[in-house]
């Protein structure tokens, strides 16, 4: 039995072209159209098999510098498969899965959901972002959208499809690691992340934190579970300070502090206090210097704070 083009075809008319790169996005939304829901992601499934194709042929066109034909299926999902699983046994990846079906983060449940499967990788990034995740995703991408990037409805939205691209490291931090509790009850932001004039040197310099003005012996908490990587008293920068492991690479720095209530490799849930706020090391006043970062890479603690 031969499914390929003739018992599908008019079933897949909706499919988006890469072959015009035309904007399609008009000031009302068009009709959701029709797409043919895959039943089980298996082998034996005839639309399951066919999609896995549609993937192939459409690898196969990007890799040889052509646009490839972009087909779309439905799938309701089992109790037991996560966003990763069904990229894994789709071979399409993460990134696209979440973008197109908007799941801004990487645990959100999505058993029973039914969700839309492409048959080329990319970005979807939306006209009118819903929540943070969505802000930091539409402005990172902002400079490669322009009046020729394809657009694309499904479930009430537009978005932009940029083929092919990736999140950034500090997108899959936060889609890793959605949001962080504030590691102060109460303070005030005195200097952001950023290049700044430094308050001890009166110099332009790189700052890879955010500072947090408080009450000197104000309590410093974890801003998410993890272990105690470094517990540290006496640096001659940051005073006395403390480093948490969180999962997927993430760790969170807190410097200045006065007193330090953690030891290394100790184990520290969400909220738990590691130390109170001082001015230790290099500074002018009592603060909470706090840093995050990503595989060794500097982030903006501001873009994944709860406030």
């Amino acid at each position: 039995m031969n499914f390929k083009r003739t018992l599908l075809a008019t079933t897949l008319k909706a499919s988006l072209l890469f072959s015009s790169l035309q904007v399609i996005y008009a000031e009302q939304e068009p009709a959701e159209p029709f797409y043919p829901v895959i039943e089980e992601l298996k082998s034996s499934n005839h639309l399951f098999a066919q999609y896995q194709q549609d993937v192939q042929n459409s690898n196969r066109s990007y890799f040889k510098g052509q646009k490839p034909e972009i087909f779309f299926y439905k799938y309701k999902t089992k109790q037991d498969e996560t966003l990763i699983s069904i990229a894994s046994r789709c071979s399409i990846r993460q990134d696209t899965l979440a973008t197109l079906n908007s799941f801004s983060e990487s645990k959100m449940p999505i058993a029973g959901k039914t969700i839309l499967l492409p048959s080329s990788d990319g970005l979807y990034i939306p006209l009118k972002p819903d929540n943070s995740f969505e802000v930091l995703l539409a402005n990172e991408n902002s400079e490669f959208i322009d009046e020729t990037t394809v657009t694309f409805a499904y479930g009430g939205r537009t978005f932009y499809f940029l083929p092919q691209k990736k999140f950034s490291s500090s997108l899959r931090a936060y889609f890793l690691n959605p949001g962080m509790s504030m590691p102060l009850e109460k303070s005030v932001l005195t200097s952001a992340y950023g290049m700044r004039v430094s308050p001890i040197s009166g110099k332009w310099k790189m700052h890879r934190g955010i500072d947090l003005a408080a009450a000197r012996g104000s309590k410093i908490l974890a801003c998410r579970e993890g272990f105690v990587k470094h517990a540290v008293e006496g640096n001659p920068v940051y005073g006395n300070y403390v480093i948490i492991r969180h999962p997927n690479g993430m760790e969170s720095l807190y410097a200045h502090m006065d007193s330090i209530t953690v030891a290394k490799d100790q184990k520290v849930v969400t909220g738990q206090k590691l130390g109170t706020v001082g001015m230790t090391g290099l500074t002018t006043g009592p603060h909470l210097h706090f840093e995050v970062t990503q595989n060794g890479s500097s982030l903006n603690p501001e873009n994944y704070l709860k406030k």
